[in-house]
């Protein structure tokens, strides 16, 4: 690595900044002004400011753990991974905050009936599958980034098993498409919106931040 603090910020215009500018078409987008609903005090909008702004932030603090530590080992001489770890997991699980906006704006683009549900079935197994196949064949750990941290990581084959079978990259090609299964069916125009903005920043994180430190741990060897 020949120039750290330009590999540290590589990629970050497009990833950050393209992540910023879908924030910002999604919010033009939304229609919330009329819905009335909260849920412990938070108002619909609110409900999808939080929603949309949880990808942004857990995106950002993952490229500057990820990049400072290959940079610089800046994590395991400060918080180190279980410290990084931590914080990745509660900002995860906190991505889950967009069902509540599912019901908060429940029916606001369509009326969802049975069509709508079993349609939400059949999107949400791929991405279950996946979780499945993370949590038996790949673990939660790798796919938190283990490999930018601890050596152990790089030297494990690319797992081919469970819905890795099919691709490599199934837990953004199947399990980020579960919240278009939340917004199938439940009719909801926002949770639409936090989908597609989902959908399409987690590639901009793949393309710009994870597949350019692949290049440096990896080498040759990378995955595709």
């Amino acid at each position: 690595m020949e120039n750290k603090l330009s590999f540290f910020f590589k990629g970050q215009i497009w990833h950050l900044g393209g992540t910023i500018v879908l924030f910002y078409i999604g919010a033009q987008f939304v229609d919330l002004k009329s819905n009335a609903n909260t849920f412990i005090g938070i108002s619909s909008s609110g409900w999808f400011m939080f929603a949309m702004s949880i990808p942004l932030i857990h995106q950002a603090y993952v490229w500057i753990c990820w990049r400072s530590e290959l940079c610089w080992k800046s994590i395991s001489n400060t918080i180190g991974f279980k410290g990084y770890i931590i914080l990745f997991f509660i900002l995860m699980i906190s991505r889950l905050s967009a069902i509540v906006l599912c019901f908060v704006d429940y029916g606001s683009l369509y009326a969802p009936g049975w069509f709508a549900w079993i349609l939400s079935i059949i999107l949400f197994i791929p991405g279950a599958f996946t979780m499945y196949s993370v949590k038996k064949y790949f673990g939660f750990l790798r796919a938190a980034g283990a490999d930018h941290f601890d050596p152990k990581y790089r030297d494990m084959t690319f797992e081919r098993r469970g819905i890795f079978k099919w691709t490599p990259n199934a837990m953004y090609v199947f399990a980020i498409g579960i919240p278009f299964a939340f917004a199938t069916a439940t009719g909801s125009q926002s949770m639409f919106i936090v989908a597609i903005y989902t959908y399409i920043s987690i590639w901009l994180h793949y393309f710009c931040t994870e597949k350019e430190d692949f290049k440096i741990i990896y080498g040759n060897n990378q995955v595709s």
